[in-house]
């Protein structure tokens, strides 16, 4: 693995082909710091079931790739944390 693509993740490790991608910047005692559940997969590469921003599974062929993607999961899930935009509300036809 090149040198931390994505430096506020980090993979803590529950076994020798297990971790649990965190985000660093979320206190660890808040289960949102949680991403991740990640895997060594039997075919090669990585699967990762997402538990933050949606149920979901990926799989990524190395660690760099992992990180990159994670990152790009906790962005696409941030950008819906917004509230909507209002609708522009037109009177009734009948009101017309």
């Amino acid at each position: 693995m090149s040198a931390d693509p994505v430096p506020h993740l980090s993979l803590e490790p529950l076994s020798p082909t297990t971790w649990r991608l965190c985000d660093t910047r979320v206190a660890r005692s808040d289960a949102t710091s949680v991403l991740a559940y990640v895997e060594e997969s039997q075919r090669g590469g990585y699967d990762v079931t997402w538990v933050h921003g949606g149920a979901g599974t990926a799989w990524f062929r190395g660690m760099d790739e992992l990180l990159v993607g994670a990152a790009q999961h906790l962005a696409a899930c941030a950008s819906r944390r917004r509230k909507p935009k209002p609708i522009a509300h037109r009177p009734p036809l009948a009101a017309l």
